[in-house]
């Protein structure tokens, strides 16, 4: 990640908006923010974190984050940054904060949005997920990038398990603990292993040999049904020609019932059929004159009732339009005056601002006259200060031309110390050489305690004691033996067969010897043999150990010898080096008394520079105030000017009334009298133009009403004539017809009949019934033709049936044997795939189990923890030893814990907590800087950011420059270094830095400092 800018407003001690331009800090490469205790120094990492996570180290949400993180005299919490990702894409995150207009404690976040640059434009992003941007999550980014105070030695300090869950954590390691995975898929193997032993369980009994039996069997299944199925296809042809002729029989049966109830039917569908035509006659003559007849009714009465209706309204409207025209006729005589009280009422108004505006311009001409006294004043001060402030340049001048240049000192500081490191490195390798001489002669001592022949010694006593020991061996089995028949022989019982050999016959029993004493002494001498064996083993292996120990101290007495003639190059090197003719590099004193009167003069340099600052800054705030009283003074004038113009052009309009008239009066009093006469104005303006809106609307409404009135009449009379017309043609028409009147005819019409459907129902009977008849007499001649006997029938029958059962039973055997023989070799099928799956499984049962033996207990995890953390202690301590002048080195233990190797202390390790404070720091800023461009190298960074808040207050003069170095060479490694410090001397090595000043009634300000570098 790599700053750009960063704005913040009313936070903690930040009342007022102060912007943070990264761009010409972070190209210098180190940078820093300096200020006294509480002046707000931290906040302004705390605003970076807030900003891109909503996160903090001081406060969580619990502590009323949100109040607490507000400046008390601010309503508004503003925060704006501005970054480049390590994709080199900008992006800017916004945070805001108010507080409730009623409730003073209660604070919430109004706005918390991200943008990102496209084509110069910011574009709002969905989410506000920095982790994703910045590829670091919140715990890392500020382990990494920004550490907060308090948090500098965590990384150091932690606890060997605590460490490794970090490291998982940061380098993501969690792809390495695969111990649960590989128990999931060996849970998963052992599950399928069970299923398919359970499954195989279930085809114990199937083979190739039933699957040939079961195979006959079907064969000869098959023969028999194909047998029977012949017989019986033979029966069912006579069956059913037999079949047929009963069909035929039961049916004419059946037909001449149904015949005889459709008889009985006729009668009634002819009576239906003769009163559905009286009906259609009657609705085709009279249904249409009828409803004419009901509709006209209606519509007459309904006409009579919109008619008295409309009569109503239009008496309404006709009184409303005549009050109308009498209440305008009231108001004509004021309407028409209008214009002129208008103009009255406006210039009124005018004569009273003119009356105000001659008040202001009096007071003007007294503040004129005051601010050019006050102007003449301050521009006498000006000249003052500017005399001071040449006076300064003039002194600073003088300063500098008697300053030594600081590179230069920096340089041969750094060479001295160079020299002394390299000479101590000499010593220590001189040191180290006489320590593994004398661990050498420590082993050729132990060595003489052996034979000088010793492989070959050993090995003639080993060889000897083997034979010995067999043969011992042999003896003793040779007397359990002999121990063994003596008991079978003392068990034989004459008569009974022996339980060796079987015979009945024993002629030389043998006699049992006592050999318990010569079994425990060959015991006791084979022990004896394999103790001297053993010793054997021992030596020699003691032996070997003391060769590969003594050879590895001369191979580590060669490589340090090695070392020490490198490390004498390197000084002879170094030594040419030096090119500095004024300073002699035997004589370190007097360069380091150059060295201090450069820093005591460089400090009067800077006392002088911030006494001219302040002085120009003086200068400057006098020059703002001059200008100030000057621009007042510009704009009372202006003010007068316009004044005057105002007035002149408010007289100037004056059409109606004479100023005159108005001059000794009161203002308010006229601008009262200029509102009561425009309220009047309004009034009758508005009423007016209201009458005359009613009387445009109601005039065409009256008019409507009236025709409407003429046309409903007109109407009623058409439809009386209309009534007359249809009853005289309903009267022509019944004296036609059969009917004898109206009311015979409604009758007939009120009857619910259904013509399409009853017609088709009449229709249908009539086609089933001839129908019927037809079928009748087709049986009839069918059945004359062919006998048929019921008992031949039955008989057949009984035949068909019993074959049929044969059949369906011979089908069922086969069809039961064919699915036994499908399912065997399915089954078959089946347990040769499971059994080649079972081998699989059981292949994969022994690969998992090695892999559960190598990631048991995150062990696989810890090894490449071990590595990270063993490369990371490389990278710390070519920093370290530089700032320790190779006195400390760190390294990582067998339990993954940090300790410190002592050169002073014959290279001895201690613990890390017993470094003191500025050790600690050191050995601190190492291990986070390696740890930080372990962690944004990952990230595929390629400009690192790094920021420091602590730390420097610890170290002494000396290790601040070797601390300095440090920094100023993460330049070269094209890394940014920003520090947060109140110690002085490292201010003054800061090329460029940021001043955090904190005013009790105007909160933090901050200034931008650059220095002569």
């Amino acid at each position: 990640m790599l700053p750009i800018k960063l704005t913040i407003e009313g936070l903690y001690s930040y009342q007022t908006r102060q912007i943070i331009d990264f761009s010409e800090l972070t190209q210098a490469g180190l940078f820093g923010i300096f200020g006294s205790v509480g002046s707000g120094k931290s906040s302004i990492l705390e605003a970076v974190s807030f900003a891109l996570y909503g996160e903090t180290e001081r406060m969580n949400s619990k502590d009323s984050r949100a109040y607490n993180m507000m400046n008390l005299r601010s309503n508004r919490s503003f925060i704006e940054f501005d970054f480049q990702n390590y994709e080199n894409r900008k992006f800017r995150a916004v945070r805001e904060f108010k507080r409730n207009s009623k409730r003073f404690d209660k604070v919430e976040i109004s706005n918390s949005i991200f943008y990102e640059e496209k084509n110069g434009e910011w574009i709002p992003m969905e989410n506000t997920n920095a982790s994703e941007i910045l590829g670091l999550s919140y715990d890392n980014f500020k382990r990494t990038i920004i550490i907060p105070q308090g948090q500098f030695k965590e990384f150091l300090e932690l606890g060997a398990r605590d460490r490794t869950q970090m490291m998982k954590e940061i380098f993501g390691l969690h792809k390495y603990d695969l111990q649960d995975k590989v128990s999931e898929l060996s849970r998963s193997n052992d599950v399928f292993l069970a299923e398919l032993k359970g499954k195989l369980g279930t085809f114990e009994e199937v083979s190739e040999e039933l699957i040939h039996r079961k195979r006959d069997e079907a064969g000869l299944s098959k023969m028999n049904f194909e047998k029977e199925k012949e017989i019986h296809n033979q029966l069912e042809t006579q069956f059913q020609k037999l079949k047929n002729l009963k069909t035929d029989s039961d049916n004419l049966k059946i037909k001449e019932s149904e015949f005889q109830i459709k008889e009985n039917e006729n009668e009634k569908f002819q009576k239906l059929e003769q009163d559905l035509e009286v009906f259609e006659n009657a609705e085709r003559i009279f249904k249409s004159l009828l409803t004419e007849q009901k509709r006209l009714s209606i519509e007459i009465s309904k006409n009579v009732k919109v008619q008295e209706l409309t009569k109503v309204e239009f008496d309404s409207l006709s009184e409303n339009l005549n009050n109308l025209k009498k209440n305008i006729s009231n108001l004509e005589n004021d309407f028409n005056q209008l214009e002129n009280s208008k103009q009255k009422a406006v210039e009124l108004l005018s004569i009273s601002k003119v009356l105000d505006f001659e008040i202001q311009k009096n007071l003007l001409l007294e503040r004129i006259g005051k601010g050019e006294e006050t102007i003449s004043n301050s521009k006498n001060r000006e000249i003052e200060i500017q005399k001071n402030i040449d006076s300064e340049i003039n002194n600073i001048s003088d300063l500098k031309s008697k300053k030594t240049d600081t590179k230069i000192l920096m340089e041969v500081e750094n060479w001295f110390q160079t020299q002394k490191n390299f000479q101590n490195e000499l010593h220590q390798n001189q040191k180290n050489i006489n320590s593994k001489l004398e661990e050498i002669a420590s082993q050729e001592s132990l060595l003489n305690q052996f034979p000088k022949n010793w492989k070959s010694d050993f090995s003639e006593k080993i060889t000897s004691l083997n034979e010995r020991k067999l043969n011992l061996q042999n003896q003793k089995s040779h007397l359990e033996l002999s121990q063994k028949l003596a008991e079978f022989a003392q068990n034989i019982e004459s008569g009974k067969p022996c339980p060796l050999c079987g015979s009945i016959e024993h002629p030389e029993i043998l006699v049992s010897e006592n050999v318990s004493e010569s079994m425990k002494k060959l015991n006791s001498e084979i022990l004896e043999i394999e103790q001297e064996l053993e010793k054997i083993r021992i030596d020699e292996s003691q032996v070997s150990k003391i060769i590969e120990l003594k050879q590895a101290f001369d191979n580590q007495k060669v490589e340090l010898e090695n070392q020490k003639l490198e490390t004498v190059k390197k000084l002879q090197f170094h030594s040419e080096q030096f090119i500095w003719k004024q300073f002699d590099k035997e004589n370190e004193n007097d360069f380091q008394i150059q060295k201090n009167q450069a820093l005591e003069l460089e400090k009067n340099i800077s006392s002088a520079e911030k006494i001219l600052d302040d002085n120009r800054k003086i200068f400057e705030n006098q020059q703002k105030e001059t200008k100030r009283f000057e621009d007042a003074i510009a704009e009372f004038r202006n003010k007068k000017i316009s004044l005057e113009t105002s007035v002149f052009d408010l007289k100037d309009s004056l059409k109606v009334l004479d100023f005159t008239d108005f001059e000794n009066s009161n203002s308010e009093e006229i601008k009262i009298e200029s509102e009561t006469l425009s309220e009047k104005n309004t009034s009758v303006e508005s009423q007016y133009k209201q009458l005359q809106k009613d009387l445009f609307e109601i005039t065409p409404k009256v008019a409507s009403k009236e025709t409407l009135l003429s046309q409903i009449s007109k109407q009623i009379v058409e439809l009386q004539k209309s009534e007359k017309e249809n009853n005289e043609n309903l009267e022509s028409v019944l004296s036609k017809s059969s009917f004898k009147n109206i009311e015979e005819v409604e009758v007939i019409l009120a009857q619910d009949f259904d013509v399409q459907t009853i017609r088709k129902e009449i229709q249908d009977f009539k086609i089933s019934f001839n129908t019927l008849k037809e079928i009748i007499s087709s049986l009839k001649l069918k059945l004359k033709e062919s006998d048929f006997d019921e008992s031949s029938f039955l008989a057949k029958q009984e035949l068909f049936l019993s074959s049929q059962e044969n059949i369906s039973e011979l089908q069922k055997q086969l069809t039961i044997v064919e699915q036994q023989l499908s399912d065997l070799q399915k089954s078959f099928d089946i347990k040769k795939e499971l059994i080649v799956e079972q081998d699989k499984l059981m292949l994969r049962k022994s690969n998992l189990d090695t892999l559960f033996n190598l990631f048991k207990g995150s062990g696989f995890v810890q090894y490449v923890s071990s590595i990270y953390l063993k490369q990371l202690c490389d990278n710390a301590n070519v920093r370290f030893h530089r700032m320790t002048k190779n006195q400390l080195s760190l390294q990582v233990n067998d339990k993954n814990e940090f300790e410190i190797i002592d050169y002073l202390n014959e290279g001895k390790t201690r613990s890390v907590k017993t470094l003191s404070g500025g050790q600690s720091f050191q050995v601190s800023l190492s291990l986070a800087l390696a740890l930080a461009e372990s962690v944004q190298s990952q990230a595929k960074s390629d400009k690192n950011f790094f920021f420091i808040d602590e730390g420097f207050g610890t170290q002494d003069p000396e290790s601040v420059n070797l601390v300095f170095e440090t920094l100023m060479n993460l330049q070269k490694e094209n890394r940014i270094v920003g520090i947060i410090s109140h110690v002085e001397d490292l201010k003054e090595k800061i090329p460029i830095s940021l001043n955090v000043t904190k005013d009790e009634e105007n909160g933090s300000f901050l200034s931008l400092r650059v220095g002569e570098f």
